[in-house]
């Protein structure tokens, strides 16, 4: 029997859950997938998105990373229009202001790594952080006024903007490993 990886228990986990809460799994899944699938909700159950995927010989793991396409509305209890995480909404402003130029980017799959790693910062500059950076961190090299804890960065400022940046790359925890060539 093949080794269960944790991406393939996301559709189990949330199938169960669609058996109570069917506005909870459209809501954080099902109406992804259906968009995955048709650029559009359908209203497919996980169940329907399986048996479309098969007919297109597609696994729920290809399913699940088809590319996220800004602009698509999402309609639902619990939200309505364009969705974004803290990390896409960043993206999708500075596409916004034209940060990436001419590239085609979709602000939908960035992830916190990916806003803090691409080389839009000053990094010519990281000795002249505020007064208030450096006594609250004399030793750090960014600003961080609280926590008991340093952040950390790694790859900071390291991949200028490209096409389609971040659309093709995996993203599995725990550890993020990001190849040199996505």
């Amino acid at each position: 029997m093949p080794l269960l990886l944790p991406q393939d228990l996301v559709p189990v986990a949330f199938s169960m859950i669609e058996k109570f809460d069917k506005n909870l799994t459209d809501t954080f899944y099902t109406e992804a997938l259906n968009f995955h699938l048709f650029g559009e909700h359908k209203g497919l159950n996980i169940a329907e998105v399986a048996a479309e995927g098969v007919k297109r010989g597609m696994n729920m793991s290809e399913i699940q990373a088809v590319t996220e396409q800004d602009g698509w509305k999402y309609v639902g209890q619990y939200h309505d229009g364009e969705a974004y995480v803290c990390s896409s909404f960043v993206a999708r402003l500075w596409k916004a202001a034209g940060l990436f130029g001419d590239n085609e980017v979709n602000a939908a799959e960035w992830s916190p790594k990916d806003v803090y790693q691409v080389k839009f910062f000053d990094s010519d500059n990281k000795n002249s952080r505020p007064q208030q950076c450096k006594d609250a961190d004399p030793n750090g090299e960014f600003c961080q006024l609280l926590g008991k804890y340093r952040m950390e960065f790694p790859g900071f400022n390291k991949y200028p903007a490209y096409p389609h940046m971040n659309d093709k790359c995996p993203s599995v925890a725990p550890d993020f490993y990001r190849p040199e060539q996505c």
